[in-house]
């Protein structure tokens, strides 16, 4: 029956979609894709079901059974289930019991429970036979989806058979669904039914038709999608009505997804994934990076990340700040060198295997006969007339116009230099392009060809004659950019630019130029010109950039500044850069924002190229890679907001046993081992994490690279929290996961029985007896003395900054939210925040020892101008608040001051000679009704006008901002 039922499925979802024609156009190109295989780990390529437990653990169901993946590593469970046949189908938490529950191939059902100690299975009665699905309708029932066999609806242990008979239309049942009035929902290979309680029986409905159906969904708004065949069809469940949507999809629709964000997902038996839309459906497939076009299963975590599976992978659509078009989405190639826009927008991408095109997230063939095509690929111009001039790696320059080539010029036809590596059309009339042997000039003729070029070498007066980039300067010069410096061409002579009196920079690698600056790239850093001052500036590790050596730079519409390195892109805001160009202090530290990989490129190896960075038309990023084009969108960006992953404690041993929570350890104990993991999936790897062994440890230790696990040894008798932390790179970390446990002391009490008579024997033995129960008893309570000690401890560490001893900026929000609320009105209560002036550069110069010192020192000087009754905290790195209340609430700004005059006058020799440090206040009275963020909002906003407006003063808010 199962094979019959099996190769009819085949049959007709081939006979469905033979000569479908796929759509163009992907969806989900605005995420980064990610897939694993079992070359990854993953235990079987076809990914049945994909679902997340209360934990935050992703589970698979596979062929080879249920598999828990923490984002790191996955774990095969398959003779542990219990399952007649270890290979599932479906896996699930029941929300009633929170079990994780998987079924399998031979009717297997069998629930986990999981704990430190790694969980166990609960194998459950099997059903009839194979079971797809299962449905959770209350704590008592559970109703399970037959491929041979039906519906089987098991409540309170008591299981009944649905067929045909019962009204089913088929007994091959694919799918489960409980609509909002309770109603359950069944997909067959014959259509869709549903169960009437009062009959006791499933009924159908006229107006669907019948077929395979795969996908059934119970909508927020008391709707039922239901997917037949290649339609999908739209049921109101209070009046049974029915409505087909307009859409008809390339073939068989094998799942149907409503995300928690209410976006509809629909997968396809032969054309991949794409979204509900009554448009025609633009489709995710392998012509655009799926490994397979079978979508099997489809599942959006809580980090809003995607989840596919397909018969060759899992695969991950994550919202990043980039996302990247490689050689498996449709590029071909990986190593990408060159950008260029045309007049209608289109991206041009060149680099090791030719030239291609974007249009709508989609890679095109550039759409000539030109070979071209599939050149290696250096630089691209673009002329008014959209001729497009691309230099190649070994083959010289081609020209395109309408899709034609209407030149190819190499050292076989007088154009010396094969590798053109940049091209500049200039405003002389003139082609420049950088090659291997120096720039190339000639003159362009009205049809876009080139006549006979002269050269310039290093007898020209280069100093190197491999040419990296060549530049156009507003007013006309020709900026070169070389192996060994920089140079210009003017009047037709070449002339060096000496910038040794601020870098020692050589290769020279990009240049960006706007009304007042002229920013080069180079090995050394990035220099940058100040056309009205006549002088050069020059950013490198000393203004905290993590890397020196750029090969491009661009200021993007809002002013921005990226720089390409082989390590990544490196993001400095407008405002932020502008005040570092005119601040005369060479080390000034530039706020910066890192991506790499992290952030969803493909590869952190920007490339140089001509160019190799490009911001369009419409303000979006492109950076040539050596895996694919990187695309940055701003709009999406802003709206990107990571939460810090859940860690958990997987695993606790001590001397290799496992453990639970609360255990007491013997006193042989020697070693304990905890092993961890933060359940996020948006970059697993690189998730950081920081532990404590509250009464071992006095302060949080970060472990190294991705190590996963800490151990202990010879812990000394007493308890025990072991906390975890975890965070994503530059994000906040999450709250901790705690393990407690208790190390009992040694007892060197041996009892001696004495085989003896006598009344002074027995009393002799009764003390020992005493004795020891006073002593176990003494040892308990010793112990629970211990404990108490130590959460108290913890309590209050987890409100007190660790190097201040002031209160932390959690138990301060807490008394703010508290004094906001219990208001009335009758007494002032005003906030203070304060920032420390270029503290980094205490740090950079005379190390965080010292700056530690300072905080301290700072710490106490605002204790010593405060009441007993202000509130004073550590707000987060050199910044510091203050809560005013009563009478001293309305002297603000006197209060600012004095605190502002002490901190500058504080001696601080016995730390560093000659060091002073100064600050900027922030001021805002309370103005009744508003609410604790607004208060903090107004005197963050007046701290910010302090710092602006020239550092080490005070500003108080108005109380109408």
């Amino acid at each position: 029956m199962y094979t019959k039922v099996i190769a009819g499925i085949i049959a007709v979802i081939f006979s469905i979609t033979a000569g479908a024609t796929e759509p163009e156009a992907p969806p989900l190109s605005d995420r980064a894709m990610r897939v694993w295989t079992t070359t990854d780990g993953l235990p079987h390529n076809s990914v049945n079901h994909i679902t997340q437990d209360s934990l935050g653990y992703l589970w698979i169901a596979s062929w080879e059974g249920p598999v828990r993946f923490n984002g790191r590593s996955f774990e095969l469970f398959s003779q542990a289930t219990g399952l007649p046949d270890p290979g599932s189908l479906y896996v699930a938490e029941n929300p009633f019991t929170k079990h994780l529950v998987s079924t399998g191939t031979r009717g297997g059902v069998s629930y986990f429970e999981s704990s430190p100690t790694g969980g166990r299975w609960l194998p459950q009665p099997r059903v009839f036979d194979r079971v797809d699905y299962a449905l959770f309708t209350s704590p008592n029932c559970t109703w399970y989806a037959t491929i041979n066999t039906g519906v089987i609806r098991e409540c309170d242990g008591i299981r009944t058979q649905y067929a045909e008979p019962e009204g089913l239309p088929s007994a091959a049942v694919l799918e489960l669904e409980q609509d909002l009035q309770g109603r359950v929902w069944v997909g067959t290979d014959e259509g869709a039914a549903y169960y009437d309680a009062e009959l006791d029986a499933f009924r159908t409905l006229e107006e669907l038709p019948n077929g395979y159906s795969f996908g059934i969904v119970a909508t927020p708004d008391n709707h039922i999608y239901v997917s037949i065949d290649r339609e999908i069809f739209v049921i109101d469940p209070a009046q049974l009505s029915v409505e087909k949507w307009p859409t008809l999809y390339p073939s068989t629709i094998t799942e149907l997804y409503q995300a928690p964000d209410e976006t509809f997902w629909v997968g396809t038996h032969e054309h991949g994934l794409t979204t509900l839309t009554s448009a025609k459906p633009q489709m995710m497939s392998v012509t655009n990076g799926l490994p397979n076009n079978h979508i099997l299963s489809i599942f959006m975590d809580r980090e809003n990340t995607l989840w596919v599976g397909t018969h060759r992978g899992l695969v991950q659509f994550r919202q990043a700040q980039f996302h990247s078009h490689r050689a498996e989405d449709g590029l071909g190639y990986d190593y990408v060198r060159a950008i260029a826009q045309t007049a209608d927008g289109a991206i041009l991408v060149g680099g090791l295997g030719g030239v291609k095109q974007i249009r709508n997230e989609t890679v095109l063939p550039l759409g000539t006969t030109s070979k071209v095509s599939s050149e290696s690929i250096l630089s691209f111009a673009i002329d008014r007339d959209e001729r497009l001039y691309i230099g190649t790696f070994t083959n010289g320059l081609y020209i395109i116009e309408n899709g034609k080539q209407i030149a190819h010029y190499n050292e076989m036809n007088g154009f010396p230099g094969n590798d053109v590596r940049g091209l500049l059309l200039a405003s002389d009339g003139y082609l420049y392009a950088a090659t291997s042997g120096g720039v190339l000039r000639s003159k362009i003729n009205a049809d876009g060809t080139l006549q006979r070029p002269s050269f310039f070498g290093a007898d020209d007066g280069l100093p190197d004659e491999i040419i990296y980039a060549i530049h156009e300067t507003r007013s006309g010069e020709i900026l070169i950019g070389s192996m060994r410096g920089l140079s210009r061409l003017i009047n037709g002579q070449i002339e060096r630019i000496d910038v040794s009196s601020v870098s020692d920079a050589e290769f020279i690698f990009g240049f960006h130029e706007n009304a007042a600056h002229i920013y080069v790239a180079s090995d050394r850093g990035l220099l940058v010109y100040t056309k009205a001052k006549d002088t050069w500036q020059l950013f490198d590790d000393d203004n905290g950039l993590p890397t020196i050596k750029f090969f491009d730079v661009t200021r993007d519409h809002e002013g921005n500044l990226w720089l390409g390195s082989g390590r990544g892109l490196i993001y400095v805001a407008a405002d932020d850069f502008d005040i570092a160009l005119n601040d005369d202090d060479p080390a000034t530290p530039l706020a910066h924002t890192f991506y790499d990989n992290h952030q969803g490129l493909a590869s952190a190896q920007i490339n140089t190229g001509g160019p190799p960075m490009l911001v369009a038309k419409n303000g979006d990023l492109w950076v040539a890679t050596s895996r694919g084009i990187g695309h940055y969108i701003p709009e999406q960006s802003q709206f990107i907001r990571q939460t810090p992953p859940q860690p958990v404690i997987e695993r606790v041993t001590a001397d290799g046993r496992a453990i639970s929570q609360n255990t007491y350890l013997d006193a042989s104990t020697r070693r304990v081992e905890f092993k961890f993991v933060g359940l996020g999936y948006q970059y697993p790897e690189s998730i950081r994490y920081r532990v404590q062994l509250a009464g071992y440890d006095k302060d949080w230790v970060e472990p190294t690279g991705s190590q996963l696990t800490v151990s202990y040894t010879e812990l000394p008798p007493r308890a025990f929290i072991f906390q975890i932390q975890a965070a994503y790179p530059n994000g906040e970390w999450s709250d901790a996961a705690t393990f407690t446990l208790h190390k009992l002391p040694t007892l060197w009490q041996r009892p001696s029985i004495w085989v003896a008579a006598g009344l002074a024997l027995a009393l002799l033995i009764a003390v020992a007896l005493r004795l020891r129960v006073y002593t176990i008893t003494r040892s308990k309570e010793r112990l629970q003395r211990l404990v108490k000690e130590q959460t108290q401890t913890l309590q209050q560490l987890a409100h007190q900054d660790s190097l201040t001893k002031l209160a932390n900026r959690r138990a301060f929000d807490e008394l703010l939210r508290q004094k906001v609320a219990q208001h009335g009105g009758q007494q002032p209560l005003a906030l203070i925040l304060m920032d420390l002036d270029y503290f980094k550069e205490v740090n950079d110069r005379y190390l965080h020892t010292t700056g530690d010192q300072v905080l301290k020192r700072v710490a106490q000087i605002i204790k010593e101008s405060a009441r007993e009754s202000d509130m004073i905290a550590r707000w987060g790195g050199e910044e510091f608040a203050i809560l005013l209340s009563g009478a001293h609430a309305a002297s603000l700004e006197a209060i600012c001051e004095r605190i502002r005059i002490a901190i500058m006058q504080a001696d601080l020799h016995d730390l560093v000679s000659n060091l002073s440090i100064t600050s900027s206040f922030g001021g805002a009275c309370y103005v009744p009704g508003e609410t604790a963020a607004n208060l903090i909002r107004r005197a963050d906003k007046a701290l910010y006008r302090a710092k602006h407006g020239g550092r080490n003063r005070t500003e108080i808010a108005q109380s109408e901002e």
